[in-house]
């Protein structure tokens, strides 16, 4: 699987939640992105992706925590409307793949 289309698939998601999420809230978003990066881990054979994505968030927005980025994202953005947070994780996501071209995924 290219970055490509994992970005690809993020878009969808953006565009068109309702084609993969049950429902538009945040609760069912951050359910889906936890088994998807996990998904994506054991099909790359990146056992510790969520991890990965954990630190590089971290590091994003200068906050050590124990808890996994999409929880981060969540603290972080407590109170602002769903729509906006939203689109903070699938855009962190995003950034992930973006900036991490040869990490675990080879260049496309």
């Amino acid at each position: 699987m290219k970055i490509a289309e994992i970005l690809e698939w993020i878009d969808l998601i953006e565009r068109r939640p309702l084609m993969v999420l049950s429902d538009s809230t945040v609760v069912s978003l951050k359910s889906y992105m936890d088994g998807f990066v996990d998904g994506l881990g054991m099909a790359l054979k990146v056992p510790k992706l969520r991890l990965s994505i954990t630190f590089w968030y971290q590091q994003k927005i200068n906050l050590q925590s124990d808890m996994h980025w999409i929880n981060q994202i969540l603290h972080v953005n407590e109170g602002k409307p769903e729509a906006e947070i939203k689109s903070v994780i699938l855009n962190a996501l995003r950034d992930y793949f973006i900036e991490n071209p040869d990490g675990y995924f080879g260049a496309d």
